[in-house]
């Protein structure tokens, strides 16, 4: 009996081994393969087929895709990638960089290279409806102009979680508005810390700059979760058009039985009688700007 088991046991192997031959090794695969291999839907992969990137031929009444060509044709393309596998495009990045690859290397925004791209009438190239740039092309303009300076190294994704911080989640940490951030990044005395760089289209700053500001001054540190939530509750209430006593308060930054003062005080219009009174929001956020000296 363990003769037999052991006969079986083999033979399962060797049946997952069959399977598990990289495609490579032979010379055609089926549709449905493919589909497998690029993670697609089926009519996603029968209109690849139909458009002729690659090779197909049919076998005993099946239609399969030349392997040679489809990898071909997987080296020069980045729109579709193999859901275990090599990288796609590693043919064409190597004579051409898109837009994004273009501004990752300069450290800007792909905009920005779109506009010089059109101001210089530069040629450019279309591979599955997207532009890109011969790698020639680009350093004779790189060359010739001053504006943009390339940077040091381009950062992987893996590094930019762990090394960046994106400055929208700095403002956050900080309690301040992402356009002040940005301000005093360019304007004020930490700009030499506080240096801003831009890939994949987001502006971020080196963690270790970011402490650095910390470190260097007193007036902007990391608020703690209570007034992370307070601020958070502001938000939320600035797309509301009438507000309750309680909401009001946190607005002002007072406390309930103040709002209930003012109220009372006619201070500004409210809606409503009894537990049910609301205030429109804008005419009390216009009242509280109007008297902020006198608020108390």
């Amino acid at each position: 009996m363990e003769i037999i088991r052991d006969a079986q046991t083999i033979k399962t192997r060797m049946e997952q081994f069959q399977t598990s031959q990289d495609l490579r090794q032979r010379k055609t695969m089926s549709v449905p393969e493919m589909r497998k291999l690029l993670g697609l839907k089926k009519t996603e992969s029968y209109w690849l087929v139909h458009r002729n990137f690659f090779k197909t031929e049919m076998i005993s009444g099946q239609m399969r895709v030349d392997l040679e060509s489809f990898e071909r044709w997987y080296a020069n393309q980045v729109k579709h990638k193999k859901v275990n596998g090599e990288e796609p495009g590693i043919e064409l990045k190597k004579t051409s960089y898109s837009f994004r690859e273009a501004a990752n290397l300069l450290g800007v925004h792909d905009a920005d290279i779109y506009v010089a791209w059109k101001e210089n009438d530069l040629e450019t190239f279309t591979v599955d409806y997207v532009k890109r740039i011969p790698k020639d092309v680009f350093e004779k303009w790189y060359l010739s102009q001053n504006k943009y300076q390339k940077v040091d190294r381009v950062p992987t994704a893996e590094e930019l979680g762990s090394e960046y911080i994106l400055v929208f989640d700095a403002a956050e940490l900080l309690g301040i508005s992402y356009e002040e951030l940005v301000r005093l990044s360019k304007y004020g005395k930490y700009k030499c810390i506080l240096k801003i760089t831009v890939f994949e289209n987001k502006k971020w700053f080196l963690k270790k700059n970011f402490q650095n500001f910390l470190n260097a001054q007193n007036e902007y540190q990391l608020i703690g979760p209570v007034v992370k939530e307070r601020m958070d509750r502001k938000k939320e209430l600035e797309t509301k058009e009438y507000i309750s006593r309680e909401e009001a308060a946190v607005l002002a930054g007072v406390t309930k039985s103040t709002i209930t003062k003012w109220v009372q005080a006619n201070k500004f219009p409210c809606v409503g009688a009894g537990k049910v009174l609301r205030i429109k929001r804008d005419d009390f956020l216009q009242w509280i700007d109007n008297n902020r000296e006198g608020v108390n």
